[in-house]
């Protein structure tokens, strides 16, 4: 069966100021819903929570905001709100070609993503807010504000994506060992630790399939123009969030849609530019009569930023099978791992530790050499 684990938030709330929170659960998670502003002051908190820990946030904006400067994000470390830098500034580096970086922070001008690098968040811990204990980020713009934005809709990219902590402790059977339902700060391995081997459970799959069944983020890939269009690195294209083209001093970002400059086609995968878009910078080579990219600050004039991956929820096909396999990588990783833990037990096991090592292994590998399957279009 797919994971319990899902792309929705728990928790949206925003505060005006003075811990006056609105509740946006519902319209955050409707795809063609209401949309809502978010930071309309300097002293407004837009927060995000849930009761499992998330690396990345995924927003559809309706109306772009401006600000001053970059918002500020927080998370609780414990006792307080502490700041720190995302990701996102990092993944959308580009490099000029005189050989400088640019690069900025996600600051809902559109549809983005945020990241949320777990390195530095690592004591992230639960709070309480009206009384929903939960793990939060909460997002501000302290330093003025030009435009507010509205969102319709806002995900989150789970820590645990393929299957939970839970799901492994069940596939272990621990509840009579341990009297809980679930890994805790208290068991060994901890629950973080389990978090952990799920992780990397992820990471694996992802290599050696070059399938994903979680939302990724791709902020600077470059392609030539091919008028018969093109198809991203990654597969499973989910959306693309921006395309721009080098015009002779820059790249220019154009419109989506059928009627306009580009679309995309789900089921192939592929970039189509529509019939009336007409790319301004063409040369004539020297051997033939007709106009063509090639060649100088031409070559791969395409730049694109997009979101791939599929929804391991509606997944029919695949989803169960990648938690299956998920739960027994990371319920490996406890089985050889746990020379000083009192969970794993042994002795009289129907099946006894080192068997279940090995019938995992082998469950896991001809798992993941199924999931390899070429896919033609």
């Amino acid at each position: 069966m797919p994971t319990t684990a899902n792309e929705q938030f728990d928790y949206i709330r925003i505060d005006t100021g003075g811990g006056v929170f609105t509740n946006r659960d519902l319209e955050a998670r409707s795809i063609t819903g209401t949309s809502f502003s978010v930071l309309e002051g300097t002293d407004d908190f837009l927060y995000l929570g849930d009761d499992a820990k998330f690396d990345m946030a995924i927003f559809d904006i309706d109306t772009g905001g401006s600000f001053t400067s970059p918002l500020k994000y927080e998370y609780y470390n414990g006792s307080s709100f502490a700041e720190f830098i995302p990701d996102t500034q990092e993944y959308n580096m580009d490099q000029a070609d005189d050989g400088t970086y640019t690069g900025e922070a996600y600051g809902f001008a559109g549809d983005g993503v945020e990241i949320f690098p777990m390195r530095v968040i690592s004591d992230w811990d639960k709070t309480t807010l009206e009384g929903l204990s939960a793990y939060w980020i909460r997002i501000s713009a302290p330093n003025g504000i030009a435009t507010a934005a509205t969102i319709k809709n806002i995900r989150k990219r789970p820590i645990e994506a393929y299957c939970t902590t839970k799901e492994v402790f069940e596939l272990l059977q621990l509840a009579n060992v341990t009297g809980t339902t679930d890994f805790t700060t208290a068991t060994i391995p901890t629950k973080n630790t389990v978090e952990t081997y799920i992780s990397g459970a992820q990471a694996q799959i992802d290599y050696q399939t070059r399938k994903s069944w979680r939302m990724n983020y791709v902020a600077d890939e470059k392609h030539d123009f091919n008028i018969f269009g093109f198809k991203p690195d990654r597969r499973d294209v989910y959306k693309i969030l921006d395309l721009a083209v080098w015009d002779g001093s820059e790249f220019d970002s154009r419109s989506q849609g059928r009627d306009k400059d580009y679309f995309l086609t789900r089921d192939t995968g592929m970039i189509h530019f529509s019939r009336y878009f007409f790319l301004p910078a063409r040369f004539r080579g020297f051997n033939t009569p007709t106009f063509r990219f090639g060649g100088g600050e031409f070559i791969m004039p395409v730049r694109i930023k997009y979101l791939y991956g599929r929804n391991i929820g509606t997944d029919v096909r695949e989803a169960g099978f990648v938690t299956e396999i998920t739960k027994k990588m990371a319920a490996l990783e406890i089985l050889k791992n746990s020379d000083f833990g009192n969970l794993t037990v042994s002795g009289m096991d129907r099946v006894p530790l080192q068997t279940k090592i090995q019938l995992f292994t082998t469950e896991v590998a001809e798992g993941i050499e199924s999931l390899k399957g070429v896919e033609i279009f």
